[in-house]
């Protein structure tokens, strides 16, 4: 029989120490009346979009190739691929977009080739083909737009956005398929796949198989045996299938605004590693917000009972350490 160890009075509110402004953001070039407006206050008031460092929106900006996927992957929720090759020659590793491109090759959703053109302007259509790909959409519209003939190359993916209500076309039956893709018309984009994942949201229970650690989590993890060689216990292996799922758990409290051993998302920890395809006998989670930095973390908890008892467990054999905007969370595992 399976045993759980289930430390979920284990926890480390410390929100307090991390200041966060639940208002809308407010930018002076957006305005009420006009039609961008609720989609873009609400992306930024989530943190998928931001503004210039002037503090304003410029929601009639065009989008990039690259600008797009990052977007789609941010309100998509995915943490992208990072440490993949990929035939690009215009994508390195160190641009931001990177590991969504990577993510959505290798989901199919762009064609691999010599050039991505990630600075290239976005089409209507183009975007419609991405999302749909994406998102795995079908559909037919009773009514087709009028600029889109079903010889268009792109109709069967613009008619199947406009049937699964991602968009509206841009007026008077018209999509507008050669027209470039704003920030404002972006962010409309955004909210309608927000609205639309938010009705049957499926979690993603696959496992990045090119994830590793970043810094912080290294450093947490060497703590953590530290901690532990002070005592004489044997040190955790830090796992790199474990870590991923710590992040998504971390990365999960941030974006769905809650600060809990439950998840909305994923249900319990338990049954979190069980989904992703762990097997386990034994099992605890610490998890934290707020800190600055691995040190200040691994301090709180230490200096918490019960968070202290899992860091010091001499069954557990490993940890994955997830670490994102300042939630964290430990999971501790032996197989």
């Amino acid at each position: 029989m399976k045993k759980f160890t289930a430390l979920l009075t284990s926890l480390l509110l410390t929100i307090s120490l991390w200041g966060h402004s639940a208002d809308a953001a407010a930018f002076p070039d957006v305005h009420p009346n006009e039609k961008a407006y609720e989609a873009v206050e609400e992306m930024a008031d989530r943190g998928l979009i931001s503004g210039f460092p002037d503090g304003t929106f410029r929601q009639n900006e065009p989008v990039t190739r690259a600008q797009s996927t990052i977007f789609l992957g941010r309100v998509q929720g995915i943490t992208g691929y990072q440490n993949v090759k990929l035939p690009y020659s215009d994508v390195a590793p160190s641009q931001a977009a990177f590991p969504y491109i990577a993510y959505y090759a290798y989901q199919n959703v762009f064609e691999l080739g010599n050039r991505f053109y990630p600075d290239t302007k976005v089409t209507r259509a183009e975007l419609a083909r991405t999302v749909v790909r994406a998102l795995g959409l079908s559909g037919t519209l009773d009514v087709p737009f009028t600029d889109v003939p079903a010889s268009h190359p792109y109709a069967s993916y613009i008619n199947a956005l406009a049937a699964n209500g991602l968009t509206n076309g841009t007026g008077n039956n018209q999509y507008s398929p050669d027209g470039i893709v704003t920030r404002g018309q972006m962010a409309i984009f955004m909210l309608n796949i927000d609205n639309f994942l938010g009705t049957d949201e499926k979690p993603d229970y696959t496992i990045d198989p090119s994830f590793v650690p970043n810094a912080t989590e290294k450093a947490i993890g060497q703590l953590v045996n530290e901690e532990r060689a002070k005592v004489g216990l044997a040190p955790v292996k830090l796992a790199n299938d474990v870590s991923f799922i710590a992040r998504t758990k971390s990365k999960d409290m941030h974006d769905r605004g809650y600060f809990d051993h439950n998840s909305p998302t994923y249900g319990s920890p338990f049954d979190m590693l069980t989904d992703f395809g762990l097997r386990y006998t034994t099992a605890g989670e610490n998890i934290a917000a707020g800190y600055a930095d691995a040190e200040a973390v691994m301090e709180g908890w230490m200096n918490s009972p019960g968070h202290r008892s899992n860091i010091l467990n001499p069954v557990f054999k490993e940890i994955g350490v997830g670490v994102y905007n300042r939630y964290y969370t430990q999971m501790f595992i032996t197989r």
